[in-house]
């Protein structure tokens, strides 16, 4: 069985370190190979922590010998020049979770020149990276899939909100746009902190519709989708890697991330006729569904099943 030794700094939970559990969890379910984890010092052990109750597979990073692979992401590569066993027989997994990897003033973009096998999140995130010319190594597009259940239509629970502000990452610009979007009987509900995700999906579950403020690029934007999948009319403005699966008129509203671009689209999804709010929604299922975790596995695996080929 072969091994591969994944790299995280965890202090505050983000999408990246979802994503990287959802692929520690695809090599864990593999018959052929063995996943082992080591974590920086700061590393916090809290409740937050998906590897909270997975310590067994947690190991020292420098005492760790002979993995048959490295799985980091975009800011580890000093730990891979660390590593006693680190050379060019070793096949590094760079997993590629936003567009800023391309962004010649981050401290990332100095390492698109070492040879890897790049995992971008989206095909917007390898158009970027490509771009540069800098890319040393084959560069593997493998779409974020998510593990939330579909709810079918009519079904779940009863939508108490018919507008969900998703504004941890831009909270000032939330309470903007609550204000601008309050009207006599409208329910909106305003989250400007963090939570735990299942808190999160549960406020996704009980909103009729959802106005994302994410970053204003980012590298997939899995809430979206997140929100697709549990029959919420998704408004979530155009931050490059969200292109190609927030599809105007047709699963979404994508507005440009303008207030009052975000404020007109905010308003039509809340005035769409129930025909129409019923197809979008329903296409928003077809979208959620054709990105599910088990597609991405398989896609996974099989780059691994292959990783001496392609390294």
């Amino acid at each position: 069985m072969r091994t591969v030794l994944f790299y995280r700094d965890f202090r505050l939970f983000r999408g990246g370190h979802l994503k990287t559990w959802d692929y520690f969890n695809h090599v864990l379910a593999s018959p052929d190979f063995a996943p082992r984890i080591a974590f920086s010092e700061k590393t916090r052990w809290n409740a937050t922590n998906p590897w909270m109750n997975a310590r067994e597979y947690v190991v020292d990073w420098h005492r760790f010998r002979h993995p048959d692979a490295f799985f980091i992401g975009g800011a580890s590569w000093p730990m891979v020049d660390a590593h006693p066993d680190a050379g060019p027989d070793i096949p590094v997994l760079n997993i590629m979770q936003h567009v800023r990897h391309a962004d010649a003033e981050i401290k990332r973009y100095a390492f698109l020149g070492r040879k890897a096998i790049r995992i971008c999140v989206s095909a917007e995130v390898a158009r970027a990276v490509t771009e540069t010319g800098l890319v040393n190594g084959p560069v593997v597009v493998i779409p974020n899939g998510t593990d939330v259940e579909i709810v079918p239509a009519g079904a779940g629970p009863d939508r108490q909100v018919d507008l969900l502000i998703v504004a941890m990452k831009q909270p000032d610009l939330g309470r903007i746009l609550a204000e601008r979007l309050a009207r006599d009987g409208r329910r909106i509900e305003l989250l400007a902190e963090r939570m735990q995700r299942t808190a999160f999906l549960a406020r996704l579950r009980a909103a009729r519709a959802a106005l994302f403020l994410p970053n204003e690029t980012e590298g997939f934007y899995l809430p979206a989708l997140e929100a697709m999948a549990v029959g919420a009319l998704v408004i979530c403005p155009d931050v490059v890697g969200n292109r190609s699966f927030c599809l105007p008129g047709q699963n979404a509203f994508r507005p440009r991330y303008a207030v009052e671009e975000l404020v007109r689209e905010t308003e039509s999804a809340l005035a769409l006729p129930p025909a129409a709010a019923c197809q979008l929604l329903e296409h928003g299922r077809r979208t959620a569904a054709a990105h599910d975790l088990q597609g991405e596995r398989r896609a996974f695996l099989d780059l691994l099943h292959n990783v001496d080929q392609l390294w």
